[in-house]
């Protein structure tokens, strides 16, 4: 963890009450980063302090990037569509994190987007997408539009469609509804049912299969809600888990071959590099059958 070293010009009866009130920091963002016994700590003037660099600089966007890197689809007036590899964080969670979308447009000096909402680490994100996915993923530019889109994204977001590779050949096109309960830490793991349960939340989705070869088929899937994990888990429990998907039973492969290739609102943004998957299809297939 790296520190920066901060010397006090007066005296003060505590860390915590100098903390305050020279830095302005909440009671919480203390105890996420300090002993009570710390706190209580007397201060004088020219005592040195080392502070956490993650506590000096919360919420901001660290503006170095390191990972897979991602690339800008378009860019409009309102908002800013990139390319997420898989391997790649939407957003970091405190500023040591460099690994994540918003520090590549931090590093880009892309900063509208990192300008709204700024009391929370996701910022312009208009929604989220697996560490291990890749695809298409916008962000807003000013607030009105940010707020306009997740407060009502369910409605204006007409389709989201994600292309899939799994094992076999994949006979259970149509429309699939069932009931999701997160298990595991933090609900790291979704169980899928068939059936109601008061505690479930209930996704919906619908499956094409658009080509098969040597033993795999490439899915379009519809996703018709959002919930974490809906894709990876709901085709696990239909016996035909993603490739790479190891947590769904998935074969081991270089990536999980899971792609947020279009979403459809008022405008259409399509994110045509699905790394990894011409290795096993030839990816033209979606103009043939109309769907780009």
């Amino acid at each position: 963890m790296e520190f920066i070293e901060f010397q006090w010009l007066k005296d003060w009866p505590s860390k915590k009450e100098a903390l305050q009130e020279t830095l302005g920091c909440s009671g919480q963002l203390l105890k996420k980063h300090f002993t009570s016994k710390e706190l209580q700590h007397n201060i004088r003037a020219r005592d040195l302090t080392k502070l956490p660099i993650d506590f000096v600089n919360n919420l901001k966007i660290n503006p170095v990037f390191k990972g897979p890197r991602p690339t800008i689809i378009l860019e409009t007036s309102r908002y800013i569509a990139l390319h997420k590899p898989a391997g790649v964080h939407g957003h970091p969670l405190c500023y040591s994190d460099q690994d994540t979308l918003l520090n590549f447009l931090a590093e880009e000096k892309k900063w509208e987007s990192l300008n709204v909402n700024t009391a929370h680490y996701d910022r312009g994100l208009l929604y989220r997408l697996d560490y291990e996915t890749s695809g298409v993923i916008l962000l807003a530019k000013d607030e009105a539009y940010f707020y306009s889109i997740r407060n009502d994204f369910k409605d204006k977001m007409k389709r989201k469609l994600y292309l899939v590779i799994v094992d076999g050949q994949f006979e259970r096109e149509g429309k699939w509804t069932h009931f999701f309960r997160g298990s595991g830490a933090k609900g790291s793991k979704q169980k899928v049912s068939e059936d109601f349960h008061s505690e479930a939340h209930e996704g919906s989705l619908e499956v094409k299969r658009i080509s098969f070869k040597e033993g795999k088929s490439l899915l379009v899937v519809s996703l018709e809600t959002g919930l974490r994990h809906q894709i990876r888990a709901q085709l696990g429990h239909l016996g035909f888990p993603i490739l790479g998907d190891e947590l769904y039973g998935g074969a081991k492969a270089p990536r999980l071959f899971l792609h947020a290739w279009k979403y459809e609102w008022d405008e259409t943004v399509v994110d045509p590099k699905a790394d990894g998957f011409e290795e096993y299809f030839d990816m033209s297939l979606m103009e043939e059958k109309g769907l780009t």
